[in-house]
């Protein structure tokens, strides 16, 4: 399941998408935090990208 969240954030990234863009769109497909919550923070998508991009 992460595998997917990483991959379609880095593509995201990649498509010059910001950090808030990442968070608004993992949100609009139906992914979560591994807590359950939204993506809320730009900040947890460098997290997120630095630990398994």
């Amino acid at each position: 399941m992460y595998a997917e969240v990483v991959a379609r954030a880095a593509d995201l990234r990649d498509q010059g998408k910001t950090h808030m863009d990442v968070c608004e769109a993992l949100n609009d497909l139906g992914f979560r935090t591994r807590t359950g919550k939204p993506w809320r923070h730009p900040q947890q998508i460098v997290k997120l990208l630095r630990s398994f991009g």
